[in-house]
């Protein structure tokens, strides 16, 4: 299943590509939305490519609940992204979201575009689950989380560009 996000942050791009490879923000991206368990890992610098790699644990209970046999109590969040090194007018990227244990993954590509003295973010991915008959459904609810969890972390990176 496809989805697409949108966002713009009131902040260029230079900013905002250093504010995700800053660790103090990747630490406390590893703790939104979840348990308050969470880990983060930064490799490379801002100014070539560098990946986020985030660790985090959720409770099951931020899904529907029958779906939450296939899980478990907990979901163990594993989440990659990739930046590539900058060009002259954007930079892009990749990601990958696995639920540890679980059929499905989430993967697609990132791209921040200046514009002017904002910065267009845009996420496009396509969500995988392999559970005959109920594949579709779990990716529904799959990409409902990854939207909600975008959603939640880009609100965090407004509300952090603006201190």
């Amino acid at each position: 299943m496809d989805f697409t996000h949108r966002h713009t942050f009131d902040a260029g791009l230079d900013k905002v590509i250093e504010l995700f490879a800053n660790p103090e923000f990747a630490e406390r991206r590893a703790t939104l939305g979840g348990s308050g368990e969470g880990e983060s890992w930064i490799d490379g610098t801002v100014d070539g490519e560098f990946t986020i790699s985030i660790r985090r644990v959720v409770p099951a209970t931020s899904i529907p609940s029958e779906f939450r046999s296939f899980v478990g109590k907990d979901l163990h969040v594993r989440y990659t992204e990739v930046w590539q090194a900058p060009t002259e007018d954007d930079r892009v990227g990749t990601f990958a979201v696995e639920i540890v244990g679980s059929p499905g993954h989430a993967a697609g590509a990132l791209g921040l575009t200046p514009r002017g003295d904002q910065t267009d973010f845009l996420a496009t991915g396509e969500v995988k689950v392999s559970i005959p008959l109920f594949g579709s459904m779990v990716e529904r609810v799959i990409v409902d989380a990854v939207l909600k969890g975008l959603s939640q972390e880009l609100a965090f990176a407004d509300s952090w560009l603006a201190r």
